[in-house]
């Protein structure tokens, strides 16, 4: 179980490329929290995968963030999930890991 909470911690940062104005680009980091899931049961994957979704949607289109266009920037929650996805595969690949034979 302590190499689960390792990889918990390992995921706690999402980065997101952050376009303030045409060239000007800046790198925000939110923590996205595992806490309460069961990284062996897709379901609870799939909430992670949510809270990531959530975050990027939050670092990519902030609401204090002068816009021209009240679009969301796709593209950045694009990159900002797929930046964190290896992370998530490998704390879902620890659990399985981790889990007793019988829970499997």
């Amino acid at each position: 179980m302590k190499t689960v909470l390792a990889a918990a911690a390992a995921l706690g940062l999402l980065s997101a490329p952050q376009i303030a104005n045409a060239g000007d680009a800046s790198t925000v980091t939110i923590s996205v929290s595992s806490e309460g899931l069961d990284l062996t049961r897709p379901d609870d994957v799939r909430r992670l995968r949510n809270r990531v979704a959530d975050a990027a949607a939050a670092a990519c289109d902030p609401a204090d963030r002068m816009i021209v266009t009240p679009l969301p920037d796709v593209q950045c929650r694009r990159e900002a999930i797929a930046s964190v996805e290896p992370a998530i595969k490998r704390m879902a690949q620890a659990a399985h890991r981790a889990a007793p034979a019988h829970s499997r």
